[in-house]
């Protein structure tokens, strides 16, 4: 069922849980979906899910549709991804569970890590994100790590973002004594392995501001394995003035050199603190 949701000077809002006809359109010209190769590849999806013994997972359309768009519905390289997906949580069960509504909430309030209210104009969720807020004597870096799974893992249920993507703006400033000795390797592999490897959802611009000693080594570690297609959406800003040729002023906030006064994600992440989303995001 196609609902077509209220816009706001063009752009989307974030929580849509439908597809506007114009990314109903989108769909089947850049992932190739159509009525029939939506029930074709959820069939043959699933009867590959059921045939593997050794997968115990969600066989759901919903759950399954995650990965037939990231992959343009490509059976064989859904299923990958789909057993790289359920891999991941298998081997770091810790972060995927015991999530601690306080510390996430802390998290938004301090405006770490939050969703913006509206999407770009090609629908992209645009997930800001401020170092220096993370203070890790009050947020361990395993509840940041919870955090960045819920984010993620939650907010690529809505078809929205499913079909489009995301773009995240990313201020690095940081002080070394407060991040740099969490620039591990494990923590950096963990960090691009959730996101880029196992996850179905595609990541269409990066962008970069306020460049810190703390990211150069992150950069450092993680670069070799970036794909060329990740690295040409990886943009580095000198300043706030050029987000402005990326994202429209009335979606940005104040400090990123926008319009916008304030965000709150509280209501979202009640929405996602659900038991019955909490469940599923643990199996």
């Amino acid at each position: 069922m196609v609902i077509t949701t209220k816009s706001k000077d063009g752009l989307y809002p974030f929580e849509a849980f439908s597809l506007p006809e114009k990314f109903v359109k989108k769909a089947e010209d850049e992932l190739k979906e159509t009525q029939e190769s939506k029930e074709v590849g959820l069939q043959q999806l699933r009867e590959l899910v059921l045939s593997d013994k050794d997968l115990l997972c969600r066989t759901t359309d919903e759950f399954l549709l995650q990965f037939l768009r990231a992959r343009k519905y490509n059976v064989p390289k859904a299923f990958n991804l789909l057993k790289k997906y359920m891999n991941f949580k298998r081997k770091n069960v810790a972060i995927f569970t015991g999530m601690n509504y306080d510390m996430l909430l802390k998290l938004i309030n301090k405006k770490m890590m939050g969703f913006l209210p509206y999407r770009c104009p090609d629908g992209c969720a645009v997930l800001a994100v401020h170092l220096d807020k993370w203070s890790p004597s009050e947020v361990p870096i395993e509840e940041l790590s919870r955090a960045i799974v819920l984010f993620l893992y939650h907010s690529i249920c809505d078809p929205l973002t499913q079909v489009n993507g995301y773009k995240v703006i990313l201020d690095v400033r940081s002080h070394p004594l407060k991040h740099l000795r969490f620039c591990t390797p494990h923590n950096i592999y963990l960090l691009y392995n959730g996101t880029q490897e196992c996850f179905p959802g595609r990541f269409k611009g990066i962008h970069v501001i306020n460049m810190s000693l703390t990211f150069k080594a992150a950069w450092t570690l993680v670069h070799p394995f970036l794909s060329e297609k990740l690295k040409k959406r990886i943009i580095f800003h000198e300043n706030n003035d050029t987000l402005q040729e990326h994202f429209p002023e009335s979606l940005l906030p104040i400090d990123f050199g926008g319009h916008l006064k304030d965000y709150d994600n509280t209501a979202w992440l009640r929405n996602a603190t659900q038991s019955e989303h909490l469940e599923k995001l643990a199996n």
